[in-house]
């Protein structure tokens, strides 16, 4: 079928299920008398729906699921500093680095990766609109070697600019895209208010940290219909240290020094109680220096240093070399970093509000701006020239000729990128009897371009990548009574062919790699009383692979075979139980089942008689479980608790055979690598205590079936402390622990580099004060 074809057929689609929903209002007008559309209750600061879900301004998008939303009431009283900060506390929520801020982006095992059940498909919003960039390469070149979030959650917007977050588990997202298998982060941004408003928060503490937030709100005009909000940020901290588990004692981490700052500008004008324009303006800075990984210091010595090296050029493989990882010192030594520019622009006029749905238009451009510096193969000489250890004798005044300039500086070795891409979206929603229906629609233009120098030369190289979406859905919200929900939609998606230009200013585009397909799915809620609801949510799965996933070189794939786009399908049910006024508990199951997923794997080479990693297509299913509960003691004492299971299991296909050892000894296996690099059960408690002007809260995450072939130990608790104090309505002090009983711990880990490769910061203290004017 052409791509014209496919396309009258997708429109086709998408037309005949709006045409159903709408006329499904006939048959369920008999239950209009009985059911109430804005049903919600208020509970502590809180708005929630029939079903006990929390109520915000982007409620309409959601489906049904297992929904939690982070308030501004929490993120003020537990000052919070960054997004992952604020949402680690939230079950099901698992973020992996390498312990420090920016991470190494293109690298799995370097880069900062989050994941919702186990799922790093997750996609992340501000206001309701997707931030990624369809073809950028910053978080891996390829779909097999990194996240596949495609955005840093950390360098969107700055905290003190978000009015709400909204994470969303599993499929219950469905509009936002064919790819938001593990769920959705929605930032919701703040708003100005009808009185002019301001705030100065300043943090100080551990590593020279310090924070510096401003605001500004308020309204302008005869009848204060002009709202403006401004907020500017800046977060910086020398070298972190960390409890080293390995040796022994606290360490220095160094060169995970880190300076950001943020600017943002959101102004908004209402005509009337229906229409409005928002304009934002987003700008984000940074410079996050990185030693890719700390180093084991049981071998940090002239004869560690020398047999780490006589290993190395002796053929000795990584993993049987537990010095090895000692080499990315020297990257620590000689400055390496990432830097980044971002500016953002989103302008929406909404023309119509009805039942909290909203019809709009809306553009927006990004330009996101990345440079870096990384001496890390320079270090290691083909002639096998050693490079002297590290504080030994001959190390001054070989760094002093080679590296004293501190690399950042020298802009010739410095590799430059840029992410760029603009769009319209067009959304329409229209209530029809007991139908609530939402179409919309967006039109992307994506280009990821590269200048990188030439190792060894003074020349440099320069690469692009360019790509034009089509997004579209249809969703019916359909209140078949009033305590059941049905919600069918469908999407569309149309990507054209990649078109790369070469480092030779060659344009050609990548065969076959152009798409056109119809995802459906369907989600529903029940209330069987005001205490006890369930939802249950499937949605077909479709994420496109990347443009280098295409064009691999044969060795690199099991018998040159191509990747192909990730499909499947994703199940989520729940249920949610009130077992008193002051006590809630609520279950969470999703199953993922991947018809066709990409990974590398260790495959059976006929030709070479022998395993090989390869990139390759397989099945992939996925299961996690969360279990939470809160209780309400009295009015001063709160407690949440949390629990969550996962587990993938991917099998071969396509005539593969997997490497059938699937033990630790000779093989990085992908069930091994998944299911053993990260702990095996995640526990939450979150206990606060509120009097009058004193708030307090402590948090303990606790995590449990590490394994100890990769992590340090089997288990480990960490705690953070938010202790809060009004001295007036205008002035209120506070003080934050993190990793309150300096733990030594990791949440990423690594079979190559060994336990306590990437261990996470120690005990960090900071004291605030924020003024309100």
């Amino acid at each position: 079928m052409s791509n014209m074809k496919r396309r009258y057929t997708a429109a086709a689609a998408m037309m005949m299920v709006l045409g159903l929903c709408a006329s499904a209002s006939a048959a369920f007008d008999e239950n209009l008398n009985d059911y109430t559309l804005d049903t919600i209750v208020v509970e502590a600061d809180a708005v929630k729906n029939k079903f006990g879900d929390t109520i915000t301004e982007q409620s309409y998008y959601r489906t049904g699921g297992d929904v939690k939303v982070i308030t501004r009431e929490e993120i003020e009283k537990r000052h919070y500093t960054d997004v992952s900060e604020a949402i680690k506390r939230i079950p099901g929520v698992t973020f992996q680095n390498s312990g420090y801020r920016g991470g190494e982006y293109g690298y799995s095992f370097f880069n900062n990766s989050m994941s919702i059940n186990g799922d790093s498909r997750v996609v992340i919003l501000v206001d309701g609109r997707r931030v990624d960039n369809s073809v950028s390469t910053k978080f891996g070149s390829g779909s097999a070697n990194a996240t596949k979030t495609m955005a840093d959650l950390n360098a969107i917007v700055n905290i003190e600019t978000i009015d709400k977050i909204e994470v969303i588990k599993g499929p219950g997202a469905s509009v936002y895209g064919t790819d938001a298998t593990g769920g959705v982060i929605n930032i919701i941004t703040r708003k100005g208010g009808t009185e002019n408003h301001g705030s100065i928060d300043l943090q100080t503490g551990s590593w020279h940290k310090h924070v510096y937030n401003l605001t500004y709100s308020g309204a302008a005009g005869e009848d204060k219909s002009w709202r403006y909000f401004i907020s500017a940020s800046r977060n910086m901290a020398q070298d972190s240290k960390y409890k080293d588990a390995v040796s022994g004692g606290n360490r220095t981490y160094l060169n995970t020094r880190y300076k950001e700052e943020s600017t943002n500008i959101r102004v908004d004008k209402d005509f009337n109680e229906k229409q409005n324009l928002k304009i934002s303006y987003n700008h984000q800075n940074g410079v996050d220096h990185y030693p890719i990984l700390a180093p084991n210091y049981d071998y940090w010595s002239e004869a560690g240093w020398k047999d780490m090296y006589d290993k190395y050029y002796g053929g000795v493989t990584t993993k049987d070399n537990p010095a090895y990882r000692n080499f990315f010192m020297l990257d620590a030594l000689s400055n390496s970093y990432n830097a980044y520019r971002k500016n953002d622009i989103d302008i929406s006029y909404t023309f119509d509000k009805e039942n909290g749905m909203e019809s709009f238009i809306r553009v927006y451009q990004q330009k996101h701006h990345y440079d870096g510096l990384d001496h890390y193969p320079q270090w290691i000489q083909p002639d096998g020239n050693r490079v002297p250890f590290p504080g030994g004798p001959d190390w001054e005044k070989f760094f002093n000729s080679n590296f004293k300039w501190q690399s950042d500086k020298d802009f010739t070795k410095v590799s430059h990128y840029l992410d760029e891409n603009k769009g319209v979206q067009f959304q329409y929603a229209k209530a029809v009897g007991v139908n609530d229906l939402i179409f919309g629609l967006t039109y992307d233009k994506s280009e990821s371009s590269s200048n990188e120098p030439v190792r060894n030369s003074d020349a440099r190289t320069t690469s692009s990548v360019k790509r034009d979406s089509i997004m579209g859905f249809v969703q019916d919200k359909i209140h078949v009574n009033d305590k059941w929900d049905l919600t069918p939609s469908v999407r569309y998606l149309h990507m054209s062919s990649y078109e790369n230009t070469n480092e030779n200013g060659k344009t050609s585009e990548v065969a076959d790699s152009d798409i056109s397909t119809v995802t459906p799915s369907i989600n529903t809620q029940y209330a069987f009383d005001d205490t006890t609801s369930a939802y249950f949510g499937w949605s077909k799965v479709y994420r496109p692979v990347k443009a280098s996933d295409l064009t691999k070189a044969d060795k690199y794939l099991f018998n040159g075979q191509r990747l192909e786009d990730e499909k499947g399908n994703a199940f989520t049910i729940g249920f949610k139980k009130d077992l008193s006024d002051k006590t809630s508990v609520a279950v969470h199951y999703d199953y993922t089942d991947m018809s066709n997923a990409v990974t590398q794997y260790r495959v059976f080479i006929a030709s070479e008689n022998d395993y090989k990693q390869k990139f390759i297509n397989a099945k992939e299913k996925k299961k996690s479980f969360n279990l939470t509960a809160d209780h309400t003691f009295d009015d001063h004492w709160n407690l949440s608790l949390g629990y969550s299971h996962l587990k993938d299991e991917w099998s071969a296909k396509n005539g593969m055979t997997f490497d059938p050892d699937l033990n630790w000894s000779g093989t990085t296996n992908v069930n091994t690598m998944i299911n053993k690099y990260r702990p095996t059960n995640h526990y939450t408690a979150n206990l606060s205590y509120e009097n009058d002007s004193f708030y307090a809260a402590l948090l303990a995450n606790y995590f449990t079936g590490c394994d100890r072939t990769v992590f340090t130990d089997s288990r480990f608790m960490v705690f953070d402390l938010s202790l809060n104090y009004a001295v007036n309505k205008d002035l209120t002090t506070y003080l934050t622990v993190n990793n309150l009983t300096n733990t030594a711990y990791e949440n990423a880990a690594s079979y190559v580099y060994g336990p306590g490769a990437a261990p996470q910061a120690g005990r960090c203290i900071m004291v605030g004060m924020k003024y309100s004017f």
